[in-house]
């Protein structure tokens, strides 16, 4: 039997939710194929959706996370940009903390279930 914890996910916003997993995972990915075209096809979405996902982010945090380089002979591709790279660290770090705090007030709030 598994045992009761909490799943806690961080989302950032301003009017809108504009940041969570989702965004990180499909940046994660980016970065590992060099492609936003192949990141959102391991995701299972349409590269319409994942682009729109980047530019709400992009235009929420007020810079670039991605340097696109427009497809031709060598074909196209993506890279994160420094403010990207240190956005990710930024909010990683952050969620951590967060998972560890909510991890200790949940096992203090719910022991007798634990």
């Amino acid at each position: 039997m598994e045992k009761l914890h909490c799943a806690i996910q961080v989302r950032l916003a301003k009017e809108e939710i504009f940041f969570g997993p989702g965004v990180l995972t499909l940046i994660q990915l980016t970065h590992k194929h060099e492609s936003l075209r192949a990141a959102a096809k391991e995701m299972n979405l349409s590269y319409s959706k994942a682009n729109k996902m980047i530019k709400g982010s992009e235009n929420a945090l007020g810079f670039k996370l991605l340097d696109r380089k427009i497809g031709g002979v060598g074909g196209g591709g993506s890279s994160l940009t420094e403010e990207c790279i240190e956005f990710i660290e930024i909010y990683v770090n952050f969620e951590k903390e967060i998972k560890k705090i909510s991890s200790q007030i949940f096992n203090k709030s719910f022991n007798k279930y634990i």
